[in-house]
């Protein structure tokens, strides 16, 4: 009887033996596991932060692309340097070469600002219409490596005004004074009259009579001439057409 009691005794020792080693490794695992499980969850949140970070990104990048694309497709004015006395034959060409190549929604006017002044020659009014910009071409456009290449490419273009890589638009302010100026029809002289010159009157009251030129007022287009009056030398007040000059 002592000896079963005796094994039974040893086996339960044993036992808890067993189980004071176990208890040690068992909070080791169950620590390991509440780390990892602390762990995934940081990832997990890491994870969503980089989420939120790259879809912030994303909206900046598409407003910066939007910005970008709005600016790029301003309508702005130019000016293109034309080869001597080309300007019309420009003019013409980039509005067929924008009408075969369908760039209407690029280039919108071709612009020659012309203005009329008249001539008084052996006192004959003579009508002309002169360049204001002798050798330039006036484009309104949007600028992109498209219409741009129309353009260059154009016979008789120099050049786009500008830097070496860049065109420069002309100002809102400066187009505005150009635009101005072809809406206003204002009838300019070209003075080809000198103080000092001989000239003959050839109509009005003084007709027949000769005189030098005393004075020029091209805004009137009216001279002063001295001519000789009962062996005086008299001022008289004559218009431009009413006078021939002596050769």
């Amino acid at each position: 009887m002592s000896e079963p009691m005796e094994e039974n005794k040893e086996k339960q020792t044993e036992a808890k033996a067993e189980e004071s080693k176990e208890a040690p490794e068992k909070e080791e695992r169950e620590a390991l596991e509440v780390k990892e499980e602390k762990a995934e969850e940081k990832t997990e949140e890491n994870a969503e932060e980089r989420e939120k970070e790259q879809d912030k990104d994303k909206k900046k990048g598409k407003k910066g692309r939007k910005g970008k694309e709005k600016k790029e497709e301003k309508r702005q004015w130019y000016v293109v340097q034309t080869y001597s006395g080309q300007e019309d034959r420009v003019r013409d060409s980039i509005e067929r070469n924008v009408n075969g190549m369908g760039m209407q929604h690029k280039i919108f006017k071709v612009l020659v600002p012309t203005e009329e002044t008249v001539e008084i020659k052996d006192g004959k009014r003579i009508e002309k219409i002169k360049k204001m910009f002798p050798g330039y071409v006036f484009v309104e456009m949007v600028l992109d490596d498209e219409s741009w290449y129309v353009i260059r490419g154009t016979t008789g273009v120099a050049k786009f005004i500008g830097s070496k890589v860049t065109p420069t638009p002309v100002s809102d302010r400066e187009m505005q004074r150009v635009l101005k100026q072809l809406g206003v029809k204002e009838e300019k002289l070209e003075v080809s009259f000198e103080r000092g010159e001989a000239v003959r009157i050839i109509s009005g009251p003084f007709r027949g009579y000769t005189g030098s030129i005393d004075e020029v007022n091209a805004a009137r287009g009216k001279l002063k001439t001295l001519i000789s009056i009962f062996g005086r030398d008299t001022p008289v007040e004559v218009n431009f057409e009413q006078v021939q000059k002596i050769v």
